[in-house]
């Protein structure tokens, strides 16, 4: 079951005293439940206006989205937001984590406008998403002392504690060593799987981007499949 569908989607910007600025053209792409797809770019690309566009942050000026059976175009502003709130994990490169806080309190932060007078509740919930990530001895730690690897990991379980539907990782992995990174990429994969959840991952690094389903690439806003034997 298709959960993102995006048909000849635009982004143009118009500049003054100029030529529009086409940063999408024409882009398609079926995203299904538990699949993952990777869409590798050079800086520059549209691949940060894509992913806005997927996370119901931005909206094309031409073209049409459905999101999990919805047609974007026919939510409101307000409806929009809920759903981005409740049904998109974004991941970035940089961990975004509050330094003063611990990782249970990070990851329960998400959970405060749905269970905003139940706390136990979510500091449950957030050790359940910290011991799934394999943090479970590392809730009351902060930020500063927690490893590379670790932060990005709280940073998941923050993404993922609401259950998504759609979850974006933009270079998830950047600030990672080889082998952290591809550890954190096997458990989004299995946390996509197991959930149902699709997963698109925003990179330069083409063996990040081998380890998806089905990968792409995206240049001067044209999307087209990354075949196995093109280099990335």
């Amino acid at each position: 079951m298709a959960i993102l569908e995006l048909e000849g989607v635009t982004r143009v910007v118009p500049i003054p005293d100029d030529e529009p600025l086409h940063i999408l053209r024409g882009v398609d792409l079926v995203v299904d439940a538990g699949e993952h797809v990777s869409i590798v770019g050079r800086s520059g690309s549209g691949k940060s206006t894509l992913l806005n566009i997927l996370g119901l942050l931005d909206e094309p000026s031409d073209g049409s989205i459905v999101f999990d059976g919805v047609p974007v175009r026919r939510m409101s502003a307000a409806a929009r937001d809920r759903r981005r709130g409740r049904e998109v994990g974004f991941i970035f490169q940089q961990f975004n984590l509050l330094p003063g806080r611990t990782a249970v309190e990070n990851v329960a932060t998400p959970l405060l406008y749905a269970h905003p007078r139940q706390f136990w509740r979510r500091r449950r919930l957030a050790l359940d998403m910290l011991d799934r990530v394999g943090l479970g001895e590392r809730t009351e730690w902060v930020p500063s002392r927690l490893s590379g690897g670790e932060q990005q990991r709280v940073a998941i379980a923050r993404a993922l504690v609401r259950g998504p539907r759609v979850i974006l990782a933009d270079e998830p992995t950047g600030a990672l060593d080889i082998d952290t990174g591809r550890a954190v990429m096997s458990l989004l994969d299995e946390v996509a799987r197991d959930t149902g959840a699709a997963l698109v991952t925003i990179t330069h690094d083409p063996d990040i981007a081998a380890l998806a389903s089905r990968r792409y690439r995206l240049e001067d806003g044209v999307l087209r499949p990354a075949l196995a034997e093109v280099a990335l």
